[in-house]
Protein backbone atom coordinates (compact mmCIF):
# COMPACT_ATOMS: atom_id res chain seq x y z
CA UNK A 1 0.00 0.00 0.00
CA UNK A 2 2.77 2.25 0.87
CA UNK A 3 4.51 1.49 -2.27
CA UNK A 4 1.24 2.79 -4.11
CA UNK A 5 0.52 5.54 -2.52
CA UNK A 6 4.26 7.26 -2.92
CA UNK A 7 4.73 6.27 -6.55
CA UNK A 8 0.95 7.36 -7.50
CA UNK A 9 1.19 10.53 -5.84
CA UNK A 10 5.01 11.30 -7.31
CA UNK A 11 3.48 10.45 -10.74
CA UNK A 12 1.03 13.44 -10.48
CA UNK A 13 3.49 15.79 -9.59
CA UNK A 14 6.38 14.53 -11.86
CA UNK A 15 3.83 14.31 -15.09
CA UNK A 16 2.84 18.03 -14.31
CA UNK A 17 5.99 19.18 -13.20
CA UNK A 18 8.06 18.37 -16.96
CA UNK A 19 4.53 19.32 -18.58
CA UNK A 20 5.08 22.65 -16.93
CA UNK A 21 8.97 23.10 -17.91
CA UNK A 22 8.20 22.26 -21.35
CA UNK A 23 6.03 24.55 -21.89
CA UNK A 24 7.65 27.18 -20.01
CA UNK A 25 10.96 26.82 -22.88
CA UNK A 26 11.86 30.29 -23.73
CA UNK A 27 10.85 30.78 -27.46
CA UNK A 28 14.35 30.37 -29.01
CA UNK A 29 12.82 27.05 -30.38
CA UNK A 30 13.51 24.71 -27.78
CA UNK A 31 17.35 24.67 -29.17
CA UNK A 32 18.27 25.21 -25.40
CA UNK A 33 16.74 22.87 -23.53
CA UNK A 34 17.93 21.74 -20.08
CA UNK A 35 19.08 18.52 -19.31
CA UNK A 36 17.80 16.36 -16.28
CA UNK A 37 19.33 13.20 -14.63
CA UNK A 38 17.17 10.15 -14.78
CA UNK A 39 17.58 6.83 -12.82
CA UNK A 40 16.07 3.60 -15.37
CA UNK A 41 16.40 0.09 -15.46
CA UNK A 42 15.12 -1.84 -18.39
CA UNK A 43 15.38 -1.99 -21.88
CA UNK A 44 16.71 1.44 -22.20
CA UNK A 45 19.77 0.69 -20.61
CA UNK A 46 23.26 0.75 -22.69
CA UNK A 47 23.29 -2.56 -24.71
CA UNK A 48 19.59 -2.85 -24.91
CA UNK A 49 17.31 -2.21 -27.93
CA UNK A 50 15.37 0.61 -26.57
CA UNK A 51 18.06 2.47 -25.68
CA UNK A 52 17.92 5.24 -28.39
CA UNK A 53 14.26 6.38 -26.95
CA UNK A 54 16.33 8.50 -24.06
CA UNK A 55 18.21 10.51 -26.99
CA UNK A 56 16.20 13.44 -28.31
CA UNK A 57 15.60 13.42 -31.72
CA UNK A 58 12.93 15.43 -34.04
CA UNK A 59 12.74 16.23 -37.27
CA UNK A 60 14.73 19.63 -37.88
CA UNK A 61 16.15 19.68 -34.63
CA UNK A 62 19.65 18.86 -33.25
CA UNK A 63 19.63 15.17 -31.75
CA UNK A 64 20.65 15.17 -28.35
CA UNK A 65 22.64 12.27 -26.86
CA UNK A 66 21.84 10.53 -23.37
CA UNK A 67 24.83 10.39 -21.15
CA UNK A 68 25.28 7.55 -19.04
CA UNK A 69 26.93 9.19 -15.84
CA UNK A 70 27.16 5.75 -13.99
CA UNK A 71 25.21 3.17 -11.48
CA UNK A 72 23.54 3.88 -8.27
CA UNK A 73 21.67 2.17 -5.19
CA UNK A 74 18.34 2.83 -4.65
CA UNK A 75 16.88 1.12 -1.45
CA UNK A 76 13.34 0.34 -0.70
CA UNK A 77 12.23 -0.85 -4.62
CA UNK A 78 12.11 -4.31 -4.99
CA UNK A 79 12.14 -5.57 -8.72
CA UNK A 80 9.29 -7.66 -10.72
CA UNK A 81 9.13 -8.60 -13.87
CA UNK A 82 5.77 -7.91 -15.95
CA UNK A 83 4.90 -10.94 -17.57
CA UNK A 84 2.10 -9.45 -20.59
CA UNK A 85 -0.91 -11.44 -21.03
CA UNK A 86 -1.82 -11.75 -24.77
CA UNK A 87 -4.79 -9.42 -24.92
CA UNK A 88 -2.17 -6.59 -23.23
CA UNK A 89 -1.53 -3.43 -25.91
CA UNK A 90 2.07 -4.13 -25.21
CA UNK A 91 2.10 -7.64 -25.94
CA UNK A 92 3.81 -8.62 -29.35
CA UNK A 93 4.26 -11.85 -30.34
CA UNK A 94 6.60 -10.59 -33.06
CA UNK A 95 9.47 -9.56 -30.32
CA UNK A 96 8.45 -12.68 -27.61
CA UNK A 97 11.40 -11.51 -25.13
CA UNK A 98 10.80 -8.01 -24.68
CA UNK A 99 10.00 -7.58 -21.10
CA UNK A 100 10.13 -4.21 -18.73
CA UNK A 101 11.22 -4.76 -15.28
CA UNK A 102 9.01 -2.68 -12.46
CA UNK A 103 10.06 -1.54 -9.25
CA UNK A 104 7.91 -2.00 -6.83
CA UNK A 105 8.43 0.30 -3.08
CA UNK A 106 8.14 -1.83 -0.66
CA UNK A 107 9.44 -0.17 1.98
CA UNK A 108 11.98 -2.89 2.91
CA UNK A 109 15.54 -1.28 3.36
CA UNK A 110 16.92 -5.23 2.02
CA UNK A 111 15.10 -4.33 -1.62
CA UNK A 112 17.64 -2.44 -3.37
CA UNK A 113 18.10 -2.15 -6.99
CA UNK A 114 21.09 -0.54 -8.88
CA UNK A 115 19.85 1.92 -11.32
CA UNK A 116 21.19 3.16 -14.55
CA UNK A 117 21.82 7.03 -14.06
CA UNK A 118 21.47 8.81 -17.61
CA UNK A 119 21.77 12.96 -18.31
CA UNK A 120 19.23 13.47 -20.76
CA UNK A 121 17.53 16.22 -22.71
CA UNK A 122 13.95 16.91 -20.57
CA UNK A 123 12.15 16.73 -24.30
CA UNK A 124 13.32 13.17 -24.51
CA UNK A 125 12.34 12.84 -20.63
CA UNK A 126 9.09 13.64 -21.25
CA UNK A 127 8.93 11.37 -24.54
CA UNK A 128 9.95 8.33 -22.27
CA UNK A 129 7.71 9.27 -19.76
CA UNK A 130 4.30 9.32 -22.49
CA UNK A 131 6.13 5.74 -23.68
CA UNK A 132 6.60 3.96 -20.72
CA UNK A 133 5.31 0.34 -20.42
CA UNK A 134 1.86 0.30 -18.74
CA UNK A 135 2.32 1.29 -14.62
CA UNK A 136 5.12 2.93 -14.79
CA UNK A 137 5.62 6.34 -14.14
CA UNK A 138 8.42 8.59 -12.41
CA UNK A 139 9.17 10.15 -9.27
CA UNK A 140 10.89 12.79 -8.50
CA UNK A 141 11.96 12.49 -4.98
CA UNK A 142 10.58 9.12 -3.59
CA UNK A 143 13.80 6.88 -4.28
CA UNK A 144 17.67 8.03 -2.99
CA UNK A 145 21.13 6.95 -4.12
CA UNK A 146 22.89 5.36 -1.66
CA UNK A 147 26.59 6.83 -2.32
CA UNK A 148 28.18 4.65 0.12
CA UNK A 149 26.98 1.63 -1.14
CA UNK A 150 29.61 -0.18 -3.04
CA UNK A 151 28.46 -1.10 -6.22
CA UNK A 152 27.12 2.44 -6.68
CA UNK A 153 29.70 4.03 -9.50
CA UNK A 154 32.29 6.40 -8.25
CA UNK A 155 32.00 8.55 -10.91
CA UNK A 156 27.90 9.05 -9.95
CA UNK A 157 28.77 9.68 -6.02
CA UNK A 158 31.85 11.99 -6.99
CA UNK A 159 29.17 13.97 -9.54
CA UNK A 160 26.43 13.91 -6.71
CA UNK A 161 28.68 15.22 -3.72
CA UNK A 162 29.85 18.15 -6.03
CA UNK A 163 26.19 19.25 -6.42
CA UNK A 164 25.87 18.57 -2.35
CA UNK A 165 28.90 21.19 -2.10
CA UNK A 166 27.37 23.31 -4.44
CA UNK A 167 24.21 23.87 -2.60
CA UNK A 168 25.55 23.51 0.97
CA UNK A 169 23.46 20.75 2.55
CA UNK A 170 25.01 18.31 5.37
CA UNK A 171 23.20 15.16 4.10
CA UNK A 172 26.90 13.63 1.64
CA UNK A 173 25.76 10.21 1.24
CA UNK A 174 22.82 10.18 -0.52
CA UNK A 175 20.39 11.94 -3.02
CA UNK A 176 17.59 12.17 -4.22
CA UNK A 177 16.74 11.63 -7.71
CA UNK A 178 14.19 11.20 -10.82
CA UNK A 179 13.50 7.85 -11.14
CA UNK A 180 11.20 5.12 -12.79
CA UNK A 181 8.84 2.91 -10.74
CA UNK A 182 5.87 1.24 -10.52
CA UNK A 183 2.95 2.71 -9.54
CA UNK A 184 0.57 -0.67 -9.40
CA UNK A 185 2.19 -4.42 -8.49
CA UNK A 186 0.64 -6.41 -10.69
CA UNK A 187 -0.79 -10.12 -10.23
CA UNK A 188 1.21 -10.71 -13.48
CA UNK A 189 4.05 -9.54 -11.97
CA UNK A 190 7.16 -12.42 -10.91
CA UNK A 191 9.89 -11.23 -8.86
CA UNK A 192 13.68 -10.38 -10.28
CA UNK A 193 15.99 -12.69 -8.81
CA UNK A 194 18.76 -11.01 -7.25
CA UNK A 195 22.37 -10.47 -8.46
CA UNK A 196 23.50 -10.45 -5.25
CA UNK A 197 22.60 -11.28 -1.23
CA UNK A 198 24.61 -9.91 1.06
CA UNK A 199 25.05 -10.67 4.68
CA UNK A 200 23.42 -8.26 5.96
CA UNK A 201 20.28 -8.74 4.05
CA UNK A 202 20.30 -6.92 1.27
CA UNK A 203 18.58 -8.32 -1.88
CA UNK A 204 20.45 -6.24 -4.99
CA UNK A 205 18.91 -6.87 -8.59
CA UNK A 206 20.24 -5.12 -11.68
CA UNK A 207 18.24 -5.88 -14.79
CA UNK A 208 20.81 -7.46 -17.01
CA UNK A 209 21.73 -9.91 -14.11
CA UNK A 210 18.71 -10.29 -12.48
CA UNK A 211 17.08 -11.09 -16.23
CA UNK A 212 19.64 -13.38 -17.27
CA UNK A 213 19.35 -15.37 -13.88
CA UNK A 214 15.53 -15.27 -14.88
CA UNK A 215 16.02 -16.75 -17.93
CA UNK A 216 18.65 -18.84 -16.79
CA UNK A 217 21.17 -17.64 -19.39
CA UNK A 218 24.80 -18.44 -18.95
CA UNK A 219 28.00 -16.44 -18.47
CA UNK A 220 29.13 -14.81 -21.78
CA UNK A 221 25.99 -14.51 -23.52
CA UNK A 222 24.87 -10.99 -24.32
CA UNK A 223 21.98 -9.45 -24.80
CA UNK A 224 20.50 -9.18 -27.95
CA UNK A 225 22.22 -11.59 -29.18
CA UNK A 226 19.50 -15.29 -30.56
CA UNK A 227 20.98 -17.24 -27.68
CA UNK A 228 20.13 -14.14 -25.01
CA UNK A 229 16.80 -13.77 -27.23
CA UNK A 230 15.81 -16.92 -27.14
CA UNK A 231 16.44 -17.78 -23.57
CA UNK A 232 14.20 -14.83 -22.24
CA UNK A 233 11.37 -15.55 -24.56
CA UNK A 234 11.05 -19.25 -22.97
CA UNK A 235 11.39 -17.97 -19.76
CA UNK A 236 8.59 -15.40 -20.27
CA UNK A 237 6.38 -18.03 -22.37
CA UNK A 238 6.62 -20.19 -19.77
CA UNK A 239 5.95 -17.88 -16.76
CA UNK A 240 3.28 -16.69 -18.84
CA UNK A 241 1.56 -20.29 -19.76
CA UNK A 242 1.50 -20.59 -15.88
CA UNK A 243 -0.41 -18.14 -15.07
CA UNK A 244 -2.74 -18.94 -17.71
CA UNK A 245 -2.96 -21.87 -16.21
CA UNK A 246 -3.99 -20.95 -12.51
CA UNK A 247 -7.51 -20.83 -11.82
CA UNK A 248 -9.48 -17.63 -11.88
CA UNK A 249 -9.17 -17.20 -8.13
CA UNK A 250 -6.00 -17.79 -7.55
CA UNK A 251 -3.04 -15.48 -6.99
CA UNK A 252 -0.15 -15.71 -9.52
CA UNK A 253 2.00 -14.34 -6.96
CA UNK A 254 3.53 -16.74 -4.62
CA UNK A 255 2.99 -16.15 -0.92
CA UNK A 256 5.70 -15.57 1.41
CA UNK A 257 6.43 -17.75 4.86
CA UNK A 258 8.87 -14.99 6.10
CA UNK A 259 6.43 -12.49 8.08
CA UNK A 260 6.11 -9.13 6.73
CA UNK A 261 8.41 -6.40 8.22
CA UNK A 262 6.77 -3.10 9.09
CA UNK A 263 7.19 -0.76 6.08
CA UNK A 264 10.19 1.84 6.83
CA UNK A 265 8.65 5.22 5.63
CA UNK A 266 12.29 7.12 6.37
CA UNK A 267 13.83 5.17 2.81
CA UNK A 268 11.46 7.83 0.77
CA UNK A 269 11.40 10.96 0.28
CA UNK A 270 14.13 14.35 1.66
CA UNK A 271 14.28 17.08 4.37
CA UNK A 272 16.25 19.98 3.90
CA UNK A 273 19.48 18.91 3.91
CA UNK A 274 19.57 16.05 1.25
CA UNK A 275 20.31 17.37 -2.08
CA UNK A 276 17.68 16.75 -4.93
CA UNK A 277 19.33 15.70 -8.51
CA UNK A 278 15.99 16.04 -9.58
CA UNK A 279 16.37 19.16 -11.01
CA UNK A 280 16.86 20.90 -14.56
CA UNK A 281 20.47 22.30 -15.79
CA UNK A 282 21.75 23.53 -18.75
CA UNK A 283 24.77 21.48 -20.66
CA UNK A 284 27.40 23.61 -19.68
CA UNK A 285 26.20 23.67 -15.47
CA UNK A 286 26.34 19.75 -16.16
CA UNK A 287 29.76 20.30 -17.37
CA UNK A 288 30.95 22.72 -14.86
CA UNK A 289 29.63 20.05 -11.78
CA UNK A 290 31.99 17.33 -13.79
CA UNK A 291 34.83 19.53 -13.68
CA UNK A 292 33.93 20.35 -9.92
CA UNK A 293 33.95 16.41 -9.58
CA UNK A 294 36.85 15.81 -11.11
CA UNK A 295 35.37 14.12 -14.11
CA UNK A 296 35.51 14.03 -17.77
CA UNK A 297 32.01 13.41 -18.68
CA UNK A 298 30.60 15.86 -21.06
CA UNK A 299 27.00 17.03 -21.67
CA UNK A 300 25.54 15.27 -25.04
CA UNK A 301 25.21 18.37 -27.38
Amino acid sequence: MLGKLVATAAATVAVTELLRRILCRSTDGGTKSSRVIVAVSGTIQDGFELRKNIDYTAEGEVTVRAVLLGYGVARGAKMYFDIKDRCCREFDPAVPHRVNPAMVLTGDRNDANLYALYLVDERACLNALLGEPRLLTMTPDALRIDLEDPATSPEVAKFARAVVARDGKAETNQVAVLAVVSSYRSSCFVAAPPMQTRADGTRLTSFRQSLGAFASIGQGVEPGTKGWNDGVAKALTDERNRQEALPPSASPLPSSSAPAAAPNDSLYGTNPQTTRLSRRMSAAEFDAICDDAGLTLRAGR
